[in-house]
């Protein structure tokens, strides 16, 4: 009964926080009528996951020009309500959203870890949000190897793979 009830009390304060942030939120971020400035040293910031899809891209394996697309309107939005920087997830699982030497392609761009994804996503990453007159921040995660228990399913030239003794589970 007691796990039951303290299950319960934090739903609700996790609604209560949730109810506060979207009010508070909603208040303080105002759309631009002009472009956001990044001068003045206040960094007003949102962050764009890539792992698991959860902020861009919204599925794996999209084509490019709807990948390109889903990111704009994420820029917009930002610079809607008047944020001036982006941390945006380029090293998700130990894979690259670049051309890297040392990583294989993430595979939460095409589905399929190591495939060229037919553009190098972060110079257009970044190019983007300069043009919309935002601050980009490449959101490395150097800890996470992969989201699946089996090393055996990633790319042989995946890190985890050419130096499993370097992994710790």
């Amino acid at each position: 009964m007691r796990s039951i009830l303290s299950a319960v009390r934090v739903r609700v304060v996790q609604a209560a926080v949730a109810a506060l942030v979207v009010a508070f939120g909603a208040c303080a971020a105002a759309p631009a009528a002009e472009p956001v400035d990044c001068a003045g040293g206040e960094t007003r910031a949102a962050w764009i996951a890539t792992v698991q899809n959860i902020d861009w891209p919204s599925a794996p394996g999209l084509p490019v020009a709807v990948q390109q697309d889903e990111y704009r309107r994420l820029l917009d939005d930002v610079a809607r309500h008047r944020l001036n920087t982006v941390f945006v997830q380029v090293r998700p699982t130990a894979d690259a959203l670049w051309p890297s030497p040392y990583e294989p392609w993430s595979h939460w761009l095409t589905g399929e870890q190591g495939e060229d994804p037919g553009y190098d996503p972060l110079a257009f990453m970044v190019e983007e949000a300069h043009a919309r007159g935002l601050q980009f921040h490449a959101w490395f995660n150097p800890f996470r190897v992969s989201r699946q228990a089996d090393p055996a399913q990633l790319v042989p030239e995946h890190p985890a793979r050419r130096h499993p003794d370097r992994v710790l589970t």
